[in-house]
């Protein structure tokens, strides 16, 4: 009310303005010329005052037109009636002007209005396409839908049965009965399943056009999209895992059942032939079948030990127990570690003296240096060259293990880093398939790359890239 009486008031300003400009210059002009200074007062009032104020004006400028410049003048009185069609014709011209311009600045607002809502029913629709989850969607929708209206807005996801929780809403409507119909609900929904409720609270409800519930279902049809999109991808989700799992339980039971059969049949025999009788095996048989039953025990060891390994590592969010050493104790430790293999095989070793040191974990890395000599160690045949050189450049380490054996062949070599992955599918060599899938997650663990290749030369070659 204070806002229209105000728009009113200057509206009869503008007429006054318009009088003070005509009076003066009313002896050198015609009546014609001054209705001209009226009618654009009412063009500008129609223009910023809105409906009722530019009527108003066109009434009170109609009027003062007669009172100060029509004969006789300061009086209604009109004495010639050429006079009255000219104040019927003005009054009639300023009304249309004033309606037309008012319809026009309507229409304006309302263009410009839609098309800001426009433009943030595309960002919405632009966030909510990388809306991760229901509860990212229903941030974005809240936000947006509290911009464009003010006051509360809120939206509840269903759950797989459909139903929706309780919302901030709930004690309002416990409290205040009376305002319960304060709260817009928009359900939302795709192929005949709930998939929630947008809930919102305008802060001007008694002003919630047409346009504006337009905006909100737009926004809601937008959001029950971006909720069935992010239901089909945790289904997809859950889909790929429960195959992974799936592949994962088959192949771990596969290698093991493979792995484990031989070692545990071969312990049963010859356990089996050590409880006979003492007369029934000489001496060098019985430490051949002990060493026998030692050896397949230590291998079953170790396999157990490369999962265990592997998840303890997988599970680590840094480099534990990280300290300062040089690399070329930890080479020599990871050698010494493997003597029992290394018999037979040729050593060369390249490291400079100048190297420094590495800040890393020790224990890991002999561990990763352990798995890759075990490696070598069990697909090349004895007698076979095995070289182990380092080098800093730029910041970082370059450790290379290679051989001149028989390489990886037509295999591609990325393949062996992942779990369970074998050089061969049958083989008579032992283990599950996980000892360099262990030291990709040791060097990845420190930050740092492995790869595998083929030697020009034949043979097979390792490359770890480290910080230095």
């Amino acid at each position: 009310m204070a806002v229209a009486a105000s728009r009113c008031v200057r509206g009869l300003g503008i007429t006054v303005l318009c009088t003070l400009i005509a009076y003066p210059v009313y002896p050198k002009f015609e009546p014609v010329n001054i209705v001209m200074i009226y009618l654009l007062g009412t063009t500008v009032a129609a223009l910023r005052l809105g409906r009722g104020p530019s009527a108003l004006t066109a009434i009170a400028n109609t009027l003062a037109f007669d009172f100060f410049f029509v004969p006789p003048r300061y009086s209604f009185y009109v004495a010639e009636g050429q006079y009255l069609f000219t104040l019927g014709v003005m009054l009639g011209v300023a009304l249309v002007i004033a309606n037309l311009m008012v319809s026009i600045r309507r229409q304006t607002v309302m263009a410009s209005d839609r098309e800001h809502r426009t433009s943030m029913l595309y960002a919405a629709s632009r966030e909510l396409t990388a809306a991760p989850d229901a509860a990212a969607v229903s941030e974005v929708v809240s936000r947006h839908v509290v911009a464009a209206l003010g006051g509360f807005a809120v939206l509840l996801p269903a759950d797989p049965q459909g139903r929706v929780a309780d919302g901030p809403w709930s004690s309002t409507k416990r409290e205040k009965p009376a305002e319960a119909s304060q709260w817009v609900h928009v359900p939302l929904s795709l192929r005949d399943r709930a998939l929630g409720v947008l809930v919102a609270q305008p802060a001007k409800l008694h002003f919630l056009n047409v346009e504006q519930r337009q905006y909100i279902e737009a926004i809601a049809a937008q959001a029950s999209l971006a909720l069935e999109r992010v239901r089909l991808v945790d289904s997809a989700a859950e889909s790929r895992a429960a195959a992974e799992r799936a592949a994962l339980r088959n192949t771990l039971l596969a290698s093991i059942s493979h792995d484990l059969r031989g070692p545990l049949a071969a312990i049963a025999g010859a356990g089996g032939l050590v409880a006979q009788a003492d007369n029934a095996l000489d001496r060098h048989r019985r430490i051949t079948l002990g060493k026998l039953i030692e050896e397949k025990a230590r291998d079953m060891t170790g396999l157990l030990s490369n999962v265990l390994d592997l998840m303890r590592i997988e599970t680590s969010r840094g480099a534990v127990n990280s300290e300062w050493h040089s690399l070329e104790e930890l080479v020599g430790t990871a050698l010494r570690n493997n003597d029992h293999r290394l018999a037979q095989w040729r050593l060369s070793i390249s490291i400079p003296r100048d190297l420094g040191f590495i800040y890393v974990d020790g224990q890991l890395i002999v561990q990763l240096l352990s798995n890759l000599v075990e490696n070598v160690t069990k697909h090349t045949p004895p007698g076979t060259q095995i070289e182990v050189t380092a080098r800093a450049c730029a910041g970082r380490l370059n450790l290379v293990v290679e051989d001149d054996g028989p390489g990886f062949g037509d295999r591609d070599p990325e393949r062996l880093f992942e779990k369970f992955e074998r050089g061969q599918a049958e083989s008579h060599v032992s283990g599950v398939g996980l000892g360099l899938a262990i030291c990709r997650a040791i060097v990845h663990l420190h930050g740092g790359s492995i790869v595998a290749a083929n030697r020009p030369d034949g043979g097979a070659r390792f490359e770890i890239d480290l910080p230095a």
